[in-house]
């Protein structure tokens, strides 16, 4: 078989590269090693419940936003309904211990007046953040989309700035930090290791708007399916690349699971950076290289119960998410030392935007639990596979729900009501499920003291892509997919062609 491009992995990054390609008539194969494709956007059901895996809500959807644009370059916006929450729409943020209540609002007008209600004698420092929020994204093209985007691209390096010694010099109220740090559960970053800037890159699209999409996640990857399906992509699962070929110091193609090769000139790889190094030809990377792929720190991870609740509520109009977090020390912490059942969790609705027309039948009080998980808590099971786990892990199992159930119950039944757990994740359930090392939710760290990898390679023809490359997010890994497959096309005329 012979092709463009060949697109390992079927996330939001390689559907978004690979109908970029496809609309530019390159001959593009998408390979993904699960049953289904989408990633951490597609969905699973459990009792005629639809569950999201990673999709809740994005920014940069607003009208004439980076989202926008290339949704509609890539013609999926036209099968998508999106629905921007509504003004009076924010997460609540609850502590531990207390019961005070902060509204986290997808405004910068509204959360400022909010915060400074809430703490009127840390007007100066709430000024002093926000404004170095927009100070520095200020430069960035994704949210100014008049900008040249290769100067960017090309000099785009973590700065060196600690987002806890920022907050340091600007306030020492607990619950303010907490509120201001928030952001950070978007990018499973602690906050020890948080670069200001990274966290304002993330922080200024929640802060701009929230925006969901009717039928959740598994809408977007239906969209990009069938825009890829008319373009004649080629399109396979329980596909697993084995070996990138290279010829004559460049890339030659692929061999999958079986022994099948795919002749190609381009590679975009959107898997994890470290679970590269044994796909590559001895010699063709250096030592250094390798090293660096290979001790890359992961984000965090999560533990999740997707269950049913006595009560349906939805999160389109007021509150979306519901946090409780700890009501001292930090919200992120890097190791697990602290009671788990302290740790930072959140509640959500499946119900974030209407059903469309043929999934009215569903069931409406799905419930979704998160909360704060590190390898740490479950490396005892590592070597174990998914329809192997030993008993003792599924004790485990049961208790941390049990645990996040009855803190949901307590702090929450009256919206929720008695949760009945229909299916829980750990971080090996990640690893397993989503390919992410470690269980990291939001792959490699973007942190003060490590540089990720950049989008091209040293080997000619291979391009890396996805959340571990330049940001987080459904944004951030669709933004890689447009950086990558500008690669090939010409960055600055497919952004030229983009944002027009």
């Amino acid at each position: 078989m012979k092709a463009d491009v060949v697109v390992v992995g079927s996330g939001i990054a390689g559907l978004t590269a690979a109908a970029l390609l496809t609309r530019k008539g390159k001959k593009v194969v998408v390979v993904e090693k699960q049953p289904s494709f989408g990633g951490s956007l597609r969905q699973f059901k459990r009792k005629k419940i639809s569950f999201d895996v990673g999709f809740h809500y994005t920014g940069c959807l607003g009208d004439g936003e980076v989202l926008d644009r290339l949704w509609h370059y890539c013609g999926v916006d036209s099968a998508l309904s999106v629905i921007p929450l509504g003004v009076e729409g924010y997460d609540r943020f609850e502590f531990t211990g207390k019961p005070d209540v902060v509204r986290g609002y997808f405004s910068y007008e509204k959360i400022i007046s909010e915060l400074k209600d809430q703490y009127p004698q840390e007007r100066r420092a709430i000024d002093t953040y926000f404004s170095e929020v927009q100070r520095i994204c200020s430069t960035v093209p994704f949210y100014h989309t008049q900008l040249p985007l290769l100067p960017f691209i090309r000099g785009y390096k973590a700065r060196p700035t600690s987002l806890i010694r920022f907050l340091d010099s600007i306030t020492h109220n607990e619950q303010l930090r907490a509120v201001l740090a928030a952001p950070a559960f978007l990018y499973g970053v602690p906050l020890q290791q948080a670069s200001l800037e990274v966290h304002a890159l993330v922080a200024h699209g929640y802060y701009s708007g929230a925006y969901t999409v009717a039928g959740g996640g598994q809408a977007i990857v239906d969209s990009f399916l069938s825009v890829l399906g008319t373009a004649g992509a080629q399109l396979f699962t329980e596909s697993s690349v084995d070996s990138i070929l290279v010829e004559k110091g460049q890339v030659a193609g692929v061999e999958i699971e079986g022994g099948e090769q795919i002749r190609c000139q381009h590679v975009i790889y959107t898997g994890h950076p470290a679970t590269l190094v044994d796909k590559i030809p001895a010699g063709v990377f250096r030592p250094a290289y390798i090293h660096r792929l290979q001790g890359l720190k992961n984000s965090l991870s999560m533990f999740a119960v997707f269950g049913k609740g006595d009560r349906s509520f939805d999160t389109l109009k007021g509150v979306l998410n519901y946090y409780l977090l700890p009501d001292r020390g930090d919200i992120l912490p890097e190791n697990n030392t602290g009671p788990r059942n302290m740790r930072p969790m959140m509640l959500t609705s499946t119900r974030t935007a209407p059903l469309p027309q043929e999934l009215l039948q569903e069931e409406q009080n799905g419930i979704i639990l998160l909360r704060l998980g590190y390898w740490q808590d479950v490396m005892e099971f590592e070597k174990s596979a998914p329809a192997d786990r030993p008993e003792k892990y599924e004790r485990f199992k049961d208790e941390i729900a049990a645990e996040m159930i009855q803190t949901a119950e307590q702090r929450w039944g009256d919206i929720c009501g008695n949760i009945e757990p229909l299916a829980v994740g750990t971080p090996l359930t990640f690893r397993d499920e989503l390919a992410a090392p470690e269980g990291c939710a939001y792959g490699a760290m973007h942190c003060l003291d490590q540089f990720n990898p950049d989008v091209r390679t040293r080997l000619p023809g291979l391009l890396l892509s996805g959340q571990s490359t330049l940001m987080t997010g459904v944004a951030g890994s669709s933004i890689s997919g447009l950086v990558s497959a500008g690669e090939i096309l010409g960055i600055e005329s497919l952004w030229e062609d983009v944002r027009r």
